[in-house]
C-alpha cells in the first residue's frame, strides 16, 4: 500500500485509552504506508501536547463535531483522502458525513443517526424481531411521568437520548425520584464537548440480568465478533472493570454473538470497530446500546492482548480502503482492565502504585489524580481515579492477579 493518505476525525484525545487508540491506530496504518491527516478542533490540537500531534503526518483545524461543518469543509476543499476514520463517539456522524460526501467507504449518515438517537435504534431492533425494554422519548417531566404511569411499578432508566460514558444516566425506583434524575442535564460536563444538549430524554424500563458488552470489526460488510467483555459496576453505573474473556458458557457467547451481529446489520452499519452493550437474562439476551465505534476502558487493548497478532484498526483501514482482511487471529489468554476510586477528600499521598506499574504482567497504568486534589464522587466514566490493564494466562489468573495488584494501592485522602 502507497500513496494513501487516511483522515483521522478527532486526532487528539483526552483520556488515557482515547491516547493509546490513536497511538495504535497510527502504529497500525503507518504499517501499511499509510500517511495520517489529523483533523481536531483548534482547541483540542492547542492543548494536545507534541506526542500526540507526532502520530499523524500534518492537521487540519475543523469542528469535527459538527456535522454540517463537516460537509461543507470537505465539499469545499476535496481533501485528497482514500478513507475517512474516527475512535470519537462525538466525531462518528461528521465522519459519516464526510465520507458521504467524498464518495469513500463509510456508514451512511441515516445508519449513525439511527444507532446515535437511542430511541430510534431501539424502535428499528424491535421491528427486526430483537427484544428491547420499552422506551419513552421525553421532553420534560410531565412526559416522563405519563411513560412511568403506564409501565409501572418501575424501576426505570433515565439517561440522555444521546450521551456518552455513563454520563447522566440514573436508575429511578420512585416517581418522586424523577427530579433528582432530570437535574443530572442541566451542567454536561466537557467531556461533551461544545454540542448544546439534546432538547429530549429517554425513560426505559429497567432490564434485570447482567451487562456484558461485544468487541468487533466489520470487514466485507460482515460484523465479525471478536471479544465478549464482562463488566464490574459501581454505584450510578460508573464502569470499574472490564475483563475479556467475559466468562458466559458456549451456549450464551455464540447466541450474544449472533445477535449482536444481527442488529448490526438491521441498523445499517456496515463498516467500522463496534462496540456493542448486551444483557444476559432469564428469558435470553437484550441488547443493550449500539456503537459504531470502539468500546472505552482500554477495550480495544484487551481485545488485541488476547489475540496476539490482531492489528484491530489495521483490520478497519484495510476494511476502508476495499483490501480483504483475511483470516484474524484465535482468542487465548486473559486480560482486565481495572479502575480505582479514591474516597472523596483532599489527596495527601497515593502509595503503591509506583510498584503496581512496574508489575511484568501490566500493559498500561495511568494515575488521573495527584497530591492536593480535592476528589469528589465518581459519577461517570471521566471521574474516577486510576487506571490500569494486565494480561494473564486464564480469567481466574488476571482476576487474582488484578485483585492483588489493586488492594496495594493505598490514597491517603484527609
Amino acid at each position: 500500500m502507497s500513496d494513501v493518505t487516511l483522515l483521522v476525525m478527532g486526532s487528539t484525545a483526552m483520556t488515557p485509552w482515547g491516547r493509546d487508540q490513536i497511538r495504535r491506530l497510527s502504529r497500525q496504518a503507518r504499517r501499511r504506508g499509510a500517511r495520517l491527516l489529523g483533523a481536531d478542533t483548534p482547541e483540542n490540537l492547542r492543548a494536545a501536547p507534541e506526542e500526540q500531534h507526532s502520530l499523524v503526518d500534518d492537521v487540519v483545524e475543523l469542528d469535527v463535531h459538527d456535522p454540517a461543518a463537516c460537509r461543507a469543509w470537505a465539499a469545499r476543499t476535496r481533501p485528497r483522502v482514500d478513507a475517512v476514520l474516527t475512535i470519537r463517539e462525538l466525531s462518528v456522524l461528521p465522519t459519516a458525513v464526510v465520507c458521504e460526501e467524498l464518495g469513500l467507504r463509510g456508514n451512511t449518515p441515516e445508519a449513525v443517526t439511527l444507532i446515535r438517537n437511542k430511541d430510534l435504534c431501539r424502535q428499528r431492533l424491535r421491528e427486526a424481531g430483537f427484544a428491547q425494554p420499552l422506551t419513552g422519548l421525553c421532553k420534560d417531566a410531565g412526559d416522563a411521568e405519563r411513560f412511568m404511569d403506564g409501565t409501572g411499578p418501575g424501576p426505570w432508566i433515565v439517561k440522555p437520548r444521546d450521551g456518552l460514558a455513563s454520563i447522566g444516566v440514573s436508575r429511578v425506583d420512585r416517581p418522586e425520584q424523577l427530579a433528582g434524575a432530570l437535574a443530572k442535564f442541566t451542567a454536561p460536563p466537557a467531556a461533551m464537548g461544545s454540542l448544546p444538549p439534546s432538547p429530549y430524554f429517554l425513560v426505559e424500563t429497567y432490564v434485570e440480568g447482567e451487562e456484558y458488552s461485544a468487541e468487533g470489526v466489520v470487514t466485507g460488510g460482515v460484523p465479525r465478533v471478536l471479544a465478549l467483555t464482562r463488566k464490574g459496576m459501581a454505584h450510578g453505573f460508573v464502569e470499574v472493570s472490564q475483563r475479556v474473556p467475559a466468562g458466559l458458557d458456549p451456549a450464551t457467547a455464540t447466541a450474544a454473538g449472533e445477535a449482536v451481529a444481527g442488529a448490526l446489520t438491521a441498523a445499517g452499519v456496515r463498516h467500522g470497530v463496534f462496540h456493542v452493550e448486551f444483557w444476559v437474562t432469564a428469558a435470553g439476551i437484550v441488547l443493550g446500546e449500539l456503537h459504531d465505534r470502539g468500546g472505552g476502558d482500554y477495550i480495544h487493548a484487551l481485545v488485541e492482548h488476547t489475540r496476539p497478532g490482531l492489528e484491530l484498526y489495521g483490520t478497519l483501514v484495510d476494511d476502508l480502503l476495499g483490501l480483504d482482511a483475511g483470516p484474524l487471529p484465535g482468542a487465548v489468554g486473559a486480560a482486565r482492565a481495572e479502575f480505582l476510586v479514591a474516597p472523596p477528600g483532599r489527596l495527601r499521598a497515593v502509595r503503591g502504585w509506583d510498584e503496581l506499574s512496574r508489575h511484568p504482567a501490566v500493559i498500561a497504568a495511568h494515575l488521573q489524580v495527584a497530591p492536593g486534589d480535592t476528589i469528589g464522587a465518581a459519577k461517570d466514566s471521566y471521574t474516577r481515579s486510576a487506571v490500569f490493564v494486565a494480561g494473564g494466562d486464564s480469567p481466574d489468573d488476571i482476576d487474582a492477579l488484578v485483585t492483588g495488584l489493586a488492594s496495594g494501592v493505598v490514597f491517603d485522602v484527609g
